[in-house]
């Protein structure tokens, strides 16, 4: 019987990479989201039962973090069903089937605070946050989404989880690199935060994670981000003398200052962020890049917007 792969979020900046790349690729099937609607319990559970699908790998999210907090609460709005309800529906539906389908679903750094008293870089087996308050809307509806994953399905589920995704080229999305260097090239960038830890993962590296862990039928949770972690003020600068071959352009602030001028939620600018990968790179029998290589890498790929 042939490997069939059902791949949610295909369409998206990291699924469709992952599309592009994976050595899965002729064995894919792509539905698009008017196709299947992941909050429609229903239509889940006919795809799933439809199909003998050897694996179902989840890219779709919500990822608008303002927009979330906006939502925040508010179970009915789009945040909490994309993030929560649609994989509980794909949960319930796979879990019948546990023993044949392996899921996989894509998270983020975003489950943990990121705060002084619980600061990161987070190794794999770092209990995520339960308390709301310490978390984005949408950190808390991945973090929730986890834990019905690790609850049904137990042994039989993989997370991954990213941060920062970036690619070199992408038209329906700006990740966080080509939104830096529109911004440089347009109007210049606005001061960015030297204060700050987060690290980046680059979409090539987690499509060959994937891989691995498809083929190896790898559960349990996984990280795929740069094994460092920098500043956004020395991630623009690098990428800018990289990129445009300037120096001495990016303004540098802090996360302090920022808050107090705009007044939004220090939520959304979690300060000791970023993703360890020792164990995954263990585990997987892979090595990822430190976010200097990611730059150049990109660069050499032509990264544009």
């Amino acid at each position: 019987m042939r490997t069939l792969i059902l791949v949610i979020g295909s369409d998206g900046m990291v699924g469709s990479r992952f599309v592009e790349l994976s050595m899965w690729r002729n064995f894919l099937y792509l539905p698009k989201e008017t196709e299947l609607d992941i909050t429609d319990s229903e239509a889940v559970k006919k795809m799933i039962e439809d199909y003998t699908f050897n694996a179902v790998v989840n890219f779709r999210e919500f990822t608008d973090i303002s927009e979330g907090e906006l939502q925040r609460g508010n179970r009915d709005k789009s945040c909490w069903r994309v993030n929560f309800v649609g994989v509980k529906n794909l949960v319930d539906a796979i879990k019948p089937y546990r023993f044949k389908i392996h899921f996989i679903q894509i998270s983020t750094d975003m489950v943990f605070s990121g705060n002084q008293k619980d600061q990161g870089p987070y190794s794999e087996d770092h209990p995520i946050e339960t308390d709301s308050k310490k978390l984005t809307w949408y950190g808390y509806s991945k973090a929730e989404a986890e834990r019905y994953i690790l609850s049904e399905l137990e042994d039989f589920a993989t997370i991954l989880r990213v941060n920062y995704p970036v690619r070199a080229e992408f038209n329906n999305e700006l990740d966080l690199l080509r939104k830096y260097l529109k911004l440089f090239d347009e109007r210049g960038l606005h001061p960015l935060f030297r204060d700050q830890q987060i690290s980046i993962s680059f979409i090539d590296d987690i499509s060959r994670a994937l891989d691995k862990i498809i083929s190896q039928k790898k559960t349990g949770i996984f990280h795929s981000s740069s094994e460092n972690t920098t500043s956004p003020y020395d991630l623009a600068s690098y990428l800018i003398e990289k990129t445009r071959g300037q120096v001495n352009k990016v303004r540098a602030t802090t996360i302090g200052n920022y808050l107090d001028s705009t007044g939004e939620s220090s939520l959304i600018y979690p300060q000791f962020g970023g993703l360890r990968v020792d164990e995954t790179e263990s585990q997987l029998g892979v090595a990822f890049s430190d976010w200097k290589s990611i730059v150049k890498k990109l660069t050499q790929q032509g990264i544009s917007y």
